[in-house]
């Protein structure tokens, strides 16, 4: 095997540079908690004060109202771990402030990230690998798990976002790296820097005091008391920021941000006022979510994770490292449980518009390494279900990882919709103002800022994950490896990136049914010139939710035309139930009305009509939450409406057979 320093320094260097070239091809655009951390650097870089109230309002509704002026409610260590690049990028990207403005916000926004969070990460991945190794693994299990915590865990979305979660995973878990470490020596420089990464994390996610009580209780027990100390001292200097942080802004060193929910003139989060900053005992219908239930569950969209289970069985037999189970097993078990204990509304236990329970985030990289200890019988196993969870993750990251609330599978029926049409990176929230980036939307991968077409924006970043397989398959290996390995290595990765080449062709391949109508579904209220985000023959217009309609979320508008064959004379009578307001016209004659940019779940309007064919336009309108549209006719003679079936319904003449 190979496992000199030479080869592990080689394995090392592809780890980081395929992580943090994976993690920077994405840019997600704004979101509230993201924002929020933006908003605090720039009050404190262009107005010296922790109010955020210049910034915020628009972009973010993850704030407190406190003596009159509005406070970030996120921990400020994300703010801090970014604030010095934001200054440099700033500078360095200025001059497209005057005719550039969206692409100068987007730019800084992104290199901000890649150069926090997703740089934290790919050093994370690193020492996933030499952590395993220290637990007596082979580099072969090191490196998967380093791959598998990188890509294959919602760990990768947030990667590629400014929040403070991913900050206090990657912190936490160097930490503990370190104080493992530190058992082997007698200096005090790695437990000093335990004590301020375990800080760090603290600072950056309040929740990750769990871990860093944990690793207090583990330098107790495995370290020298002047090693105790020296981690004490680094978590102590860490601990006085926040405390500075807390005194400046709010007057108290001990007050916690999220405590002001409770306090006159902040509302939004009612349930962040219950208990203590929201939290009040752990409960099952919680833990199904955050586990289990589709919507959010981290085994559904991780479904690797579940080996952590036997992971752990495995980890406990382990007597030489028993220490390091309890801190694992702490973590893991406190983490879960602390996510169960907030409301049960959406937007505190699964953390709002997010891919997987957001909040258990920082526990990710431990549950990772439990797989350690697991047999080689496992391998198989580990890899399939690695492999599906990676495929989600990219999906995901690749599409919008703020996955809306509306959606009950937003997996399979938001982000994989998306992916297999080629339809990536569709975020439209801003920052701080200017319009799209690429295309109609701010949201942007390498590709797709490039110019490249749909179909061919993921290539450049298979290409890369192509040659970081082949290079880690032959430094991993103990001999040359033939080359039809090699190209089964090649062709397995390059599978990840298949689906929007194929969906594609299949989409307009879709387009030549006999029967129905040609729907083109917009991202906004009205089309606003720029091109549908799905083009498809729809057979019948019934569709009972948003998923069904075509995954857009709001605000989002389709148009259905073509034309309808009408059997015979008379008055037809036509219905409409829709979310949220919809119209039709009849050669070119108003039947239903639009009604603009207001709620109107049901219309209805009378035409007479003469045999044959007439040209019709139907149209629906989501303006919030969910989405549906069902379109009924009432024919001459009949006593009841029933939706107007696919026979009569003809495609515009270009689409049809």
């Amino acid at each position: 095997m190979a496992s000199s320093a030479f080869d592990r320094r080689r394995v090392e260097w592809t780890l980081f540079w395929v992580s943090i070239l994976t993690f920077g091809y994405f840019y997600q655009a704004a979101d509230q908690s993201t924002a929020a951390r933006f908003d605090l650097m720039r009050s404190i870089i262009e107005r010296h004060t922790l109010a955020i109230d210049g910034y915020a309002g628009f972009n973010t509704a993850d704030i407190i109202q406190f003596n009159g002026h509005i406070y970030s409610v996120k921990a400020p260590g994300g703010s801090l771990t970014g604030i010095f690049q934001w200054f440099i990028f700033s500078k360095l990207l200025s001059f497209l402030t005057a005719g550039h403005e969206a692409l100068y916000w987007a730019l800084l926004t992104h290199l901000t990230i890649v150069f926090s969070t997703s740089l934290a990460i790919a050093l994370m991945a690193v020492i996933c690998f030499r952590f395993v190794i220290r637990l007596g693994a082979t580099p072969g299990r090191a490196a998967a798990l380093a791959l598998l915590l990188s890509f294959g865990t919602i760990v990768f979305p947030y990667a590629t976002e400014m929040t403070g979660e991913p900050l206090a995973a990657a912190s936490s878990f160097a930490a503990f790296y370190l104080l493992v470490m530190a058992r082997e020596d007698t200096g005090q420089d790695r437990a000093l820097a335990a004590g301020i990464l375990a800080g760090w994390a603290v600072l950056c996610d309040y929740p990750a005091m769990l871990i860093a009580a944990a690793l207090g209780l583990y330098a107790l027990a495995t370290i020298k008391w002047s090693q105790v100390l020296a981690f004490t001292i680094g978590a102590g200097a860490v601990a006085l920021i926040l405390l500075a942080y807390n005194k400046a802004a709010f007057g108290e060193p001990f007050f916690m941000s999220y405590e002001a929910y409770k306090l006159p003139g902040n509302t939004q989060f009612p349930e962040q006022a219950v208990g203590f900053v929201g939290l009040t005992y752990p409960k099952i219908y919680n833990l199904w979510k955050i586990l289990i239930d589709p919507q959010r569950g981290l085994f559904f969209c991780n479904p690797v994770l579940l080996l952590t289970i036997p992971g752990l069985c495995y980890f406990a037999r382990e007597r030489r490292w028993r220490a390091e189970f309890f801190v694992t097993l702490w973590t893991i078990l406190t983490f879960i449980l602390f996510n169960a204990s907030f409301g049960e509304s959406i937007v505190s236990w699964g953390g709002g518009t997010a891919t997987g329970p957001r909040q258990i985030v920082a526990a990710i990289p431990f549950m990772v390494l439990a797989l350690t200890f697991l047999p080689s019988e496992w391998n198989y196993l580990g890899i399939a279900l690695g492999a599906v969870s990676a495929f989600i993750m990219l999906m995901a990251t690749a599409t919008n990882p703020h996955f809306p609330y509306e959606y009950a599978n937003p997996v399979w029926e938001y982000a994989a919709p998306a992916y297999f049409r080629g339809d990536l990176a569709y975020n439209k929230d801003t920052y701080f103002g200017g319009g799209p980036i690429a295309g109609d939307s701010v949201a942007f991968n390498l590709g797709k800022l490039a110019g490249l077409p749909p179909a061919l924006q993921l290539v450049p970043l298979g290409a890369i994950w192509i040659v970081a397989a082949l290079l880690l398959t032959t430094e991993l290996a103990p001999a040359a490896i033939p080359a039809v390995i090699q190209v089964a290595v090649g062709i397995a990765t390059a599978i990840f990136f298949v689906p929007p080449l194929v969906g594609t062709v299949a989409t307009w391949s879709g387009l030549d049914a006999s029967h129905g109508l040609l729907g083109r579904y917009y991202e906004g209220t009205r089309p606003a010139g720029f091109p549908p985000h799905i083009v498809r023959i729809d057979p019948e217009l019934d569709f009972n939710n948003v998923a069904e309609l075509g995954g857009l979320p709001f605000p989002s508008c389709v148009t259905w035309s073509g034309a309808i064959l009408i059997p015979r004379p008379g008055l037809y009578r036509f219905l409409i139930d829709v979310d949220d307001s919809g119209w039709l016209t009849i050669d070119g004659r108003e039947v239903i009305r639009d009604p603009g940019d207001v709620f109107k779940g049901h219309d209805e309007g009378k035409i007479y009509l003469d045999p044959g064919r007439h040209s019709i336009e139907a149209g629906e309108r989501n303006l919030a939450g969910d989405a549906a549209f069902r379109l009924y006719w009432q024919t001459p003679g009949k006593a009841e409406p029933v939706i107007v079936p696919s026979r009569v319904l003809i495609p515009p003449p270009a689409y049809a057979k």
